[in-house]
């Protein structure tokens, strides 16, 4: 039996696979942008996003990958 899969299904180890922790980032950036780095990374810190994540995204605008274009369904 022959097994196919995509890169977006097994993952190229540096993609945003958890949509719920790119839901978090995007939010956290939003606070950052807003309210500032302190309410940013108190942010993300509670809702589990792991440091060098953390770090990397508040760092610089340049170290963040960007986001995947939002998928809504086309309407014929």
């Amino acid at each position: 039996m022959h097994s196919t899969s995509s890169m977006d299904e097994i993952g190229d180890g540096n993609s945003r696979n958890d949509t719920a922790t790119a839901q978090l980032v995007e939010q956290g950036v939003e606070f950052h942008k807003v309210l500032g780095r302190t309410v940013a990374t108190a942010y993300l810190k509670e809702h589990h996003v792991p440091t060098d994540v953390i770090y990397r995204i508040l760092s610089s605008s340049a170290a963040r990958r960007q986001s995947p274009p939002s998928r809504t369904p086309s309407r014929c």
